[in-house]
Parts: structure tokens; sequence; C-alpha cells
């Protein structure tokens, strides 16, 4: 049983720890004091991961339009608008399928899994066993029921943890890989030799995350935190490249994929206004009124100054 085709979003994905109506405040952190810990970031998630499944697609990381949106945005429903995002980011996870090169049989760490669509996705397509490993328990929960409805649970697991002191046995996995995940890590380098360490030799490591293209204000890099509990991006593209290779990994590919990706700005803005009453009745009136004061800036903000690159890599024999 297949679960890559987009039905809309799900209503049970996430369990608030605020109760219906209450406000759940977004806190405006400054960006010089520190950045989030694991479990800040994982507290984040069970507290707004119920928006992002509203606004985000199915995937709940970035779209790739090679060629640009497939429809204009303005003829859309809401419901089509977040199959249309869920569509693209399919098209980006089979990309990084490819890339990464499971076979049947191998075992791969997803490093922060979110809800555990391209988990999943990679899974049925290659034959292959994942773990999915998130700091967040509601997606971690969520990972598990949808590993079940697709029939795969016995190969597609799920568990919480730190990708910066993860618990797996060194050399225990073929392959890995991170989409968008090392963004939110306060300790990239860590990170990074936490996976040299469970990857087996020969192991590859597909790593897909944002970078500053144009410099962050402080301003704005206070908006960026309190929108996605993320520390500071690097400000350039081969940085990820560099951290790779300092922890002892092979660079196979790069790619700068910032232009494929842009469409995803000018769709979500149009998704939020659409489902706008959904969502402020989901976050309570404080944070709406928040919400609508930040979330085009936020929005703009990635459109205009965040870059994207993949990097493939591998772990030397």
């Amino acid at each position: 049983m297949r679960n890559d085709t987009p039905t809309g979003p799900p209503r049970d994905r996430y369990r608030s720890r605020a109760a219906p109506n209450d406000s759940k405040e977004l806190e405006m952190t400054d960006p010089s004091t520190h950045d989030p810990s694991a479990q800040d970031v994982g507290d984040w998630y069970d507290r707004f991961g119920d928006l992002y499944a509203l606004t985000m697609g199915d995937s709940m990381h970035l779209g790739m339009w090679a060629g640009g949106m497939r429809e204009a945005i303005g003829g859309l429903t809401a419901d089509a608008m977040w199959k249309e995002l869920t569509q693209a980011q399919d098209a980006w996870t089979d990309t990084l399928i490819e890339e990464v090169g499971l076979l049947p049989g191998q075992q791969m760490l997803d490093v922060g899994c979110g809800t555990g669509r391209p988990t999943v996705r990679i899974a049925e397509r290659s034959g292959g066993s994942v773990l999915g490993v998130t700091v967040s328990g509601a997606q971690t929960q969520a990972g598990r029921v949808r590993a079940t409805r697709a029939g795969l649970s016995e190969r597609v697991t799920f568990t919480r943890a730190d990708a910066m002191d993860l618990p797996q046995p060194s050399e225990s996995f073929d392959a890995a890989w991170a989409i968008e995940s090392f963004a939110h890590f306060s300790d990239r380098p860590a990170a990074i030799r936490e996976v040299w360490r469970v990857l087996r030799p020969g192991g590859r490591f597909v790593l897909a995350d944002c970078y500053e293209a144009v410099p962050f204000t402080q301003e704005e890099l206070g908006l960026f935190r309190a929108a996605f509990a993320l520390s500071r991006l690097p400000v350039e593209a081969a940085n990820y490249s560099d951290m790779l290779k300092e922890a002892g990994f092979t660079i196979r590919n790069s790619r700068d994929m910032s232009g494929e990706f842009k469409p995803t700005y000018d769709l979500i803005p149009s998704l939020f206004a659409a489902r706008r009453n959904q969502i402020a009745e989901l976050v309570g009136r404080e944070a709406m009124a928040q919400l609508d004061a930040i979330y085009p800036r936020i929005l703009t903000l990635c459109r205009d100054k965040m870059g994207y690159v993949m990097v493939s890599a591998e772990k030397g024999q």
C-alpha cells in the first residue's frame, strides 16, 4: 500500500500542548543570546507543528519546481495549493532518493525526519529499511502512524533522539540523509560527526539545507528564530561541504538549488491566507495577531535572502 498520494493535511497529526482556544504566543528571542537546544526544537514542533501541517505541505520541507508552478496560484483552492506544494516536495524527495542510492536490504538513517513522509517514501521505493529520528515526541508518533498505514512498520521505524548525540551504535547504517534539519542544530559539526560515526565504511550521506545567501540583520535573525526555532544559518553554501570534509567525508556532489525552491515562498503566503480562519481557531487570537504581523515578513526574508544547497558525501572505506 502506497502513502505518496496527497489527500490534504491530516487533522490528527499533532496534539497541541495548549488547550483549545488557548493562545500559543510566539516568543521573540534575541539571536545573540543562545541557539535553541534540542529540547527547545522538540518542544517547538510539539507546540506549533499543527500549524505547519496546514501551511507547509505533507513533507514539511521545501518544494522543488524545476520549471515553475504547474498552475497559477490565484486559481487554486487551499486544498489544491497544499497538494501542489506536497507534489513539489515529493519531486525533491525523489531527487534525493536517487542521490542517496539506497539498495534493497540496506539500512538508512533519516536525521530529523519530521512526520515521516520522505522516510516512508524512500523505504517504499528502495526496498531498504529506514530509521527516522526527531526530537519531537509528536512527530515520532505521527511517523509511526504513517508507517503503519503504509504497511511498512517492519521496515520503517521512528524514535526520539538528539542528532548531535545519537544513541545508535557505530557503523550501523549504509546511508543517511538530512532534509532541512541541520538548520536547527546548535552544533552542526557534532551532528556531522555523529552521522560519520553511525555510517559503515563506504556509507553515503546526503545533506540538503538552507544558507544565508544575503546576510540577515539582527532583527531578521530574531524573526527567523521565532518562526522556525533555528540556529543561525551558514553564511555560504560551501560551509556545509567544509564541515563534511572536516569530519572526514569525501564530497561526491554539490548543487545550489536556490532557484528551484523560490516558488515555495510564493505559494505558502496564499495558502496561509486561504486557511487563516482555520489557523486562528488553532492557535488563538493573540498568536494569530502575531502571525499576521510577522509571517509575511519572514516569508519575504526567506525568498529574498535565503539560499538552498544539496551536498552528497561518502565515508571512506
